[in-house]
């Protein structure tokens, strides 16, 4: 009975240290929860902005490059009840901590997400 329990051991180990060496340096990421899903589907798709979203860009002193940085490399949440996810295009509004703005509105239409708004104080943009 020791010696199988030993040997179940020994397999087991031998198994994790092949499985290491074959998938050791994968990324794998989990994204099932409804947050985690729609930012990854986002940020796998080109975006653009809209002329209203440049123009706040330029009200708080940010160029489209420091907004993507912010977009790929902070911890965004996705605001679901004032979302609208009825219909073809999909409109997410996302809740950011610690930048200028504290959220933004998400057009997710086919393979493009298009910027729509992003909400600053003291902008003049139509």
């Amino acid at each position: 009975m020791v010696r199988r329990f030993f040997l179940y051991l020994f397999g087991v180990g031998l198994g994790v240290i092949v499985s290491i060496f074959f998938f050791g340096d994968r990324d794998i990421e989990f994204s099932y929860l409804p947050n985690a899903r729609t930012l990854k589907h986002l940020r796998g798709q080109a975006f653009q902005f809209s002329e209203k979203a440049l123009c706040q860009l330029n009200c708080i002193s940010m160029t489209e490059s420091s907004f993507e940085q912010v977009f790929y490399d902070t911890d965004l949440d996705v605001d679901f009840t004032g979302s609208d996810v009825g219909g073809k295009c999909r409109t997410y509004l996302i809740e950011v901590t610690g930048e200028k703005f504290s959220k933004f509105k998400v057009d997710d239409c086919d393979s493009t997400s298009t910027i729509v708004n992003i909400d600053v104080t003291d902008c003049k943009c139509k």
